[in-house]
């Protein structure tokens, strides 16, 4: 049970972060450079958001809590990976909001980040 609701609050996390924290970044738009500030800042606001998620799950898990900040950093360094190379190939190809494919990428984005909160449940939960 607490795997399910872990999940579920990462992905409420993802929500928050991806979409409504992601809109305050102003200035330097070129997402295609993997170590661009609005990436950064970005990515460290999945590592804040994961590391809030899995500190108060394991209030209640009491797995080893060695594990928080290893996946919260594990989030940040995936989180900015798989958004980078998603703007690479959006630039590589021109791709805009108004086009079908940036739609099938943007999905097949956001199915990657889903996959790593499966991830780093089955991780906190191994260490159990």
């Amino acid at each position: 049970m607490f795997f399910a609701i872990t999940f579920y609050i990462l992905t409420l996390k993802h929500a928050l972060c991806d979409f409504a924290l992601q809109g305050r970044l102003k200035g330097d738009n070129r997402k295609w450079v993997l170590l661009s500030r609005k990436g950064l800042l970005h990515a460290f606001d999945h590592l804040v958001g994961t590391a809030i998620v899995l500190t108060v799950m394991n209030l209640y898990l009491q797995t080893n809590w060695f594990m928080v900040p290893l996946i919260a950093v594990l989030d940040f360094i995936l989180h900015l990976v798989i958004d980078w190379r998603k703007n690479i190939i959006v630039k590589h190809y021109g791709w805009s909001q108004n086009d079908r494919q940036f739609w099938v990428l943007t999905s097949i984005d956001q199915g990657a980040h889903l996959s790593c909160y499966l991830l780093y449940c089955w991780l906190l939960y191994l260490s159990v």
